[in-house]
């Protein structure tokens, strides 16, 4: 067994007065962050793979796990009312194609809003996706990850049936949700105090203060 090693940059809040520019920098970068140690299976290998991977795969002789050019991937989220929440989502994923370099990705809602999951997968499939990856925005192993999220995705590959498509775990538990819980709660206390604007998540809503 080997510890695994990732290259990590933490969270930044955006300011709310730069919500509308929707940035994807950051202020600066971390050290390594050491994983507890995993079985060298497919999740270690899910971990380790990227645009990259392949030639580290042929030099080491083991199957390539990375998401390549004819796949899809879908990341989807609940859905809400509130649109500035849903337009967090197309944040990220433009984040996540950015960082990993993977040319097939979309958002989805699970309900409430648009594009759902049906929607993107048809938009990946008219690029050229013959496999799509429903990566659920989730934090937990719920009804929506064990029911929900299946169930669409199956209905929306029944006009797609040369597609095979997978629905992954959702976050979970993972080391660096940690670094990004704490930046998260520093940047608030930041808030109250009077040093940093309101940041994207709760713009406009003036939910972020000391109660008393």
């Amino acid at each position: 067994m080997h510890p695994v090693s990732i290259s990590f940059q933490p969270f930044t809040a955006t300011p709310a007065g730069n919500f509308p520019s929707r940035t994807t920098n950051v202020r600066s970068r971390r050290d390594f962050v050491k994983l507890p140690t995993v079985e060298r299976s497919s999740g270690y290998r899910a971990m380790n793979s990227g645009p990259n991977s392949a030639s580290r795969s042929e030099m080491t002789g083991e199957q390539d796990y990375a998401v390549g050019e004819n796949d899809g991937v879908i990341i989807v989220d609940h859905g809400s009312r509130r649109q500035e929440s849903n337009l967090m989502l197309n944040d990220f994923v433009t984040m996540f194609r950015a960082r990993t370099g993977y040319r097939i990705v979309e958002p989805a809602h699970m309900e409430l809003a648009e594009p759902t999951i049906k929607e993107a997968f048809g938009k990946c499939v008219q690029q050229g996706a013959s496999r799509i990856i429903v990566s659920p925005y989730f934090l937990s192993p719920g009804r929506h990850w064990k029911q929900d999220i299946p169930s669409l995705a199956a209905e929306a590959s029944k006009e797609h049936s040369n597609v095979a498509y997978i629905v992954t775990a959702p976050l979970g538990l993972h080391e660096l949700m940690v670094d990004i819980m704490n930046d998260r709660i520093k940047y608030c206390l930041r808030h109250v105090a009077g040093d940093a604007d309101e940041c994207a998540v709760c713009a406009g809503t003036g939910k972020c203060h000391l109660y008393s």
